[in-house]
């Protein structure tokens, strides 16, 4: 290389001349441009070609990625609206279940109050009806009592003729006898 660069130099001073095509400068371009084409054509296969095609596939890859990222994105917008829309639904299933629920608790709580109010209704007429079996005994038991106390009485005013006095007293000791009785009408 040396020598075409002192080749074109020496050229140039020749008067009249710019550069001087001899055949060894030819040569020398011929030779250096085939070695350029050889190394360029070496690097395009050994560095360009595999750079393009890593970069290439490089560049699909990410593509696909993108792409893949993208339906991704789709189907979890998809998948939340059905969630979304699912849950609505559970949350107006909910809704509904409390409001009937609630409805049989309070036909539950009608039923409820209604037997216990029929079941306080039975044990008030039955507490009625022996208030009124235990008026009968009693009045019962008073009426023998009266009954016992007239033949007392009677034997007494009968055995004896006894003046208003006595009988009055009479009738206060019997009174006394017989203690403190209510009388029920």
């Amino acid at each position: 290389m040396n020598t075409s660069f002192i080749t074109v130099l020496s050229a140039a001073t020749e008067p009249g001349r710019i550069i001087g095509f001899d055949v060894q400068l030819l040569f020398d371009l011929a030779e250096q441009w085939f070695a350029t084409m050889v190394i360029v054509f070496i690097l395009y296969k050994l560095l360009f070609k595999p750079a393009t095609d890593f970069l290439d596939k490089r560049k699909v890859g990410i593509a696909k990625n993108i792409d893949d990222a993208n339906k991704s994105k789709v189907e979890a917008i998809e998948l939340k609206k059905n969630y979304e829309s699912k849950l609505a639904k559970i949350e107006d299933e909910a809704n509904q279940i409390l409001k009937d629920t609630r409805a049989k608790a309070l036909l539950r709580e009608e039923q409820i109050i209604k037997e216990a109010k029929e079941e306080a209704e039975n044990i008030k007429r039955k507490a009625l009806d022996d208030i009124k079996l235990e008026q009968e005994r009693i009045k019962d038991e008073l009426k023998k009592e009266m009954i016992e106390v007239s033949t007392i009485m009677a034997s007494k005013f009968v055995s004896a003729s006894i003046d208003e006095t006595k009988q009055n007293e009479m009738i206060d000791d019997i009174i006394k006898e017989m203690g403190d009785v209510q009388w029920l009408s």
